[in-house]
């Protein structure tokens, strides 16, 4: 917790063994933002947000501050990578916001800092609409800068082509865009930086996941406890898909070793990809343009569907047959983490059959036993799972032996060498995990604690007036929609029922009702008897469920509503 000189509340940082295991596991790339309040405060909700191995969106930590300035992401950012180890992510992705990259710079000086395309795209309108030109021309000439250009020097012809056609020179959104394209536009993401432009709405989708009680107007312990109960259903839904990925085989479509090397190792979630671009192949005829020793270059012809229209593209793919190195100018690999049916058709052509490690991702692998998932935490309801037990128990005896071993070299040596031993002993092919049983009507405990190092009281923050429209003209997010909808039926039916009671002569008792999307909700009757309604009754969540259950998204156009292909 950060506190001002009253003892007042300014910033509050949060994460569990869990986030931080898992940050081992999935923190090469995440993303941060701010773009939800969350209480009756105002404070924004920061959540730091990876991407698991169903790619699904996980949470990494999060916080409630108090201003979007410098100094407090300095102090969000420099708390975080204390908690995860001091080791600062690869890779994180942001919007434009200036607060956010000073700190970044500062915090996180070696981490390649990219900004969030959909967020970029989403202003087009607000900022090109009113040129006369925008529906005729324009618009399609910025989005072939930003998705067709293939090499850096055709993005800075076409670039220069857009600008000095539509006379744009003086136009200041563009010259800052055209200033910091290295941070967004996607040619100039060369590197391995997997799931550059569509992590965003994985983002996009963690804010959702929290959305309809981020924006009721609770006080902090009420918030921690909806966040509990939110992050709980997330870890009951990836327990599942990792016992669904063990459990069911999805066959494959083709004779091809890679795609049955795809089948064994990869989540099912991560093969459907791939088998989409292995569909793809048999459109593919791909022509040698060049030859240089061992290294070829091929161009590969290909459709792409924009709306109702298709648009040809040509791809240029460079092989080396003395390591199977090969790279596609389309950039799946690189942006996505997924082989695309370009190189798959190079590979074929060559004949090859079995694939280099490095194109086997671990972090989309389901033969790994991550050890995030084995460690209990304050979400677990039920009966824990036998492993995850198993693992406490043993976490336990060797809190022991450490203690014992640290306490001189030719013992810590010792305990090294056996240590190594045991794992390659024990490590083998994996069991599938077993399913967390859980009962719906446990609810989650929370300490309610107001002390910082148990002995200084926390005072309540102050109100925060926090950047952009307020929240009363905001544009309501779906789910804020339909949770406005129930509440209205409910009031109306309410209503109803008092009167045809009242004309009937009957007395109406006062109900207390407490409700909670992910849990049970409760009604107290005029005796004091609590009575329990499930969730399907309290609130019908089927919509939401499917609204945040896969984050594997899709490459927005401006407006956001509909895929553009690269």
């Amino acid at each position: 917790m950060d506190l001002d000189d009253d003892g007042r509340l300014k910033n509050v940082f949060w994460a569990d063994p869990r986030s931080r295991a898992a940050y081992q596991d999935f923190g090469d790339v995440i993303t941060f933002d701010t773009t939800y309040l969350t209480n009756r405060y105002g404070m924004p909700f920061a959540p730091f947000v990876g991407v698991n191995h169903h790619g699904q969106s996980i949470l990494l930590g999060a916080g409630l501050i108090s201003s979007e300035d410098t100094e407090t992401f300095i102090w969000l950012f420099q708390t975080w990578l204390q908690c995860m180890d001091g080791i600062a992510p690869p890779a994180i992705i942001t919007d434009q916001d200036r607060a956010m990259k000073n700190a970044i710079a500062i915090v996180f000086p070696e981490s390649r800092h990219r900004f969030c395309l959909w967020h970029i795209l989403k202003k087009v309108s607000e900022k090109l609409g009113s040129h006369r030109a925008y529906k005729s021309g324009l618009k399609t000439q910025l989005m072939k800068c930003v998705y067709d250009s293939q090499t850096i020097e055709e993005f800075e012809k076409w670039w220069e082509e857009l600008i000095s056609t539509y006379s744009l020179q003086e136009n200041v959104w563009l010259q800052s865009l055209y200033a910091e394209r290295t941070h967004w536009v996607p040619v100039f993401l060369n590197e391995y930086f997997w799931a550059g432009m569509s992590t965003t709405q994985r983002s996009e989708s963690m804010n959702a996941f929290f959305d309809g009680y981020v924006h009721a107007k609770t006080n902090l312990k009420e918030f921690v406890d909806q966040f509990d109960n939110a992050v709980k259903k997330k870890i009951e839904n990836e327990i599942s898909l990792d016992f669904h990925s063990f459990s069911v085989t999805i066959p494959c479509i083709s004779r091809s070793p890679i795609e049955k090397r795809f089948q064994e190792l990869y989540t099912n979630a991560k093969f459907r990809k791939i088998q989409q671009q292995v569909m793809g192949v048999l459109d593919m005829d791909p022509s040698l343009l060049r030859r240089d020793g061992s290294k070829k270059t091929y161009l590969v012809e290909d459709e792409i569907s924009v709306e109702e229209f298709t648009k040809h593209v040509t791809y240029y793919v460079d092989f080396n047959e003395e390591d199977c190195d090969v790279k596609c100018s389309c950039g799946l690999f690189q942006m996505k983490g997924i082989l695309c049916r370009h190189v798959l058709a190079i590979l074929k052509c060559n004949g090859i059959k079995y694939l280099p490690d490095r194109y086997i991702l671990d972090r989309w692998r389901k033969d790994i036993k991550r050890r995030y998932t084995l460690i209990q935490s304050t979400y677990d309801t039920g009966n824990q799972r036998e492993d995850t037990n198993r693992y406490s128990s043993l976490l336990n005896i060797c809190y022991r032996m450490i203690t014992h071993a640290a306490t001189s070299k030719e013992y810590t040596e010792d305990a090294s060498k056996k240590l190594y031993a045991m794992i390659d002993l024990y490590h083998g092919k994996q069991e599938p995990p077993s399913m967390t049983k859980t009962d719906s009507n446990v609810g989650l405990m929370t300490k309610d604690t107001t002390t910082v190092g148990s002995s200084q009281k926390v005072l309540s923050p102050r109100v925060v007036r926090g950047k952009g429209r307020p929240p009363s003209l905001r544009r309501a997010s779906r789910m804020e929609q339909e949770i406005r909808k129930v509440k209205a039926r409910t009031k109306k039916a309410n209503v109803k029922g008092s009167k045809r009671k009242e004309r009937d002569g009957e007395d109406t008792p006062s109900h207390n009702t407490s409700r909670n999307l992910f849990g049970p909700s409760e009604i107290v009757d005029a005796e004091g008897n609590v009575q329990t309604i499930p969730v399907s009754s309290a609130f019908d969540i089927s919509g939401f469920q499917n609204m945040v259950g896969s984050q594997e998204s899709m490459q927005l156009g401006v407006d956001g509503s509909q895929p553009l292909p690269k």
